[in-house]
């Protein structure tokens, strides 16, 4: 595990962005079309949100088999720490919250702002 001397590298630069990235497990009884409305209503708060910066979402590619189960990640970027808390205490995102959670087996939530090495 890094500390945080290690998190202050030398060649990275510390990005004033903040990120919230979801993994998720859902429900094996969760329809095909269910999990497709669910995607749409998150991809519809995000562009309705000013504070959002970047919305972006995939499914797991089974390459490395290590997934333990997660089959979609969500990635939410925000133009710095304040907006996290902007989102979560949002009302729309407390109601969206209550529907998601109620659709899934198991989350993974990671809250960071990046550290960048490489881009471009």
């Amino acid at each position: 595990m890094a500390n945080k001397g290690e998190e202050e590298s030398t060649r990275a630069t510390a990005n004033i962005e903040s990120r919230h990235t979801v993994l998720a497990k859902f429900k094996p009884d969760l329809s095909s079309q269910e999990l497709q409305q669910l995607i749409r209503e998150l991809e519809e708060l995000c562009c309705h949100l000013d504070f959002i910066k970047s919305f972006e979402w995939g499914t797991d590619l089974g390459e490395v088999k290590r997934q333990k189960g997660f089959t979609h990640i969500f990635v939410i970027t925000f133009s710095g720490p304040e907006g996290l808390g902007d989102y979560v205490s949002h009302p729309l995102h407390k109601s969206y919250a209550e529907k998601f959670m109620a659709s899934i087996e198991d989350i993974l939530i990671l809250d960071y702002s990046p550290l960048s090495v490489k881009s471009g």
